[in-house]
């Protein structure tokens, strides 16, 4: 990445829209300098989380590096160059507040020549001090920053401003020791059982069906595209009798046959785990149930 084009998202989460501009009161907690990305999910109810639709594109995590695309006066167009996408081939593309976006030339030194950490719980505070007494903010869950040390009860990181901070050893893992397991995908994605469905949601605050699936396989240490219609096209499809835990199941309109328009990701016996609308929560389900069973696309794994 040009050191003068790239920034990394210096807020627990926020949010890349379709368009610049804050379009309604309510989501002055999202858009603020000091964000509540946490109280903003919580506070929606489904006629508020269903507005989103067509609004908001996709969600970006604290430390997450982004190339900057274009400016419009506080906001910036940028792109995720974690979230994979047909989209542009520099990441995800979407509108964030500028104040959310910095541009540390010793977090992207750190980006290039350290190992990194990943938050494993659904929220992780992140200190000040090693004695971890200090909060000052929080990182969910897949967050990723530079390791600049290790110690029994703590990691030391670099922050996207610059400087340094500390989490929990037992809130980390080290980037380089994930690896995919079909139980280990499964006890992942219960953590977030009966968490509401948020629209662009790739966050421990909300999840959408792809973003869900995203997370769930970056925890693995692989990386998918970050929409359910690409994810689709990715990895090596299943039969359904040969299903196994970790792949994702995809539905389409039209009997299944036309627009993938929702992912799952299968569990065993018939069942899925997923993230269906913004009526709904993170939940267990056959896969067959209601709509899907005439939906049903294929499956896809992505695992060796």
């Amino acid at each position: 990445m040009p050191d003068t084009n790239w920034g990394a998202v210096n807020a627990p989460a926020t949010v890349l829209w379709s368009a610049p501009g804050k379009l309604r009161d309510y989501d002055e907690l999202i858009l603020r300098e000091n964000n509540d990305p946490a109280g903003w999910s919580a506070g929606m109810d489904p006629a508020l989380r269903l507005w989103l639709v067509g609004k908001a594109d996709t969600m970006a995590l604290y430390g997450e590096p982004v190339v900057i695309l274009e400016r419009h006066g506080a906001w910036l167009k940028v792109a995720a160059v974690e979230q994979k996408t047909r989209l542009n081939e520099q990441g995800y593309p979407g509108w964030a507040p500028a104040a959310h976006i910095v541009n540390s030339p010793a977090y992207l030194d750190a980006l290039k020549n350290l190992p990194r950490i990943v938050v494993v719980k659904k929220t992780a505070p992140i200190y000040l001090d090693e004695a971890l007494t200090q909060a000052a903010g929080e990182a969910p869950y897949q967050t990723r920053l530079p390791l600049l040390r290790e110690n029994s009860g703590f990691v030391e990181v670099r922050l996207p401003n610059g400087g340094n901070g500390y989490l929990a050893g037992e809130d980390v893992k080290a980037e380089s020791a994930l690896t995919f397991s079909r139980s280990g995908i499964v006890s992942e994605a219960g953590k977030f059982l009966g968490l509401p469905y948020l629209w662009a949601g790739t966050a421990s605050y909300g999840f959408d069906c792809s973003g869900f699936t995203m997370r769930l396989y970056q925890s693995q240490g692989i990386t998918i595209p970050r929409d359910a219609d690409e994810q689709a096209l990715a990895g090596t499809a299943v039969a359904r009798q040969d299903l196994l835990p970790g792949a994702l199941l995809f539905f389409a309109a039209k009997g299944g046959v036309g627009q993938i328009h929702h992912v799952g990701m299968y569990i065993g016996d018939g069942m899925m785990i997923h993230s269906p609308n913004s009526t709904s929560t993170v939940r267990v389900e056959a896969m067959d149930s209601g709509s899907y069973g005439d939906e049903y696309w294929g499956a896809r794994r992505y695992s060796p």
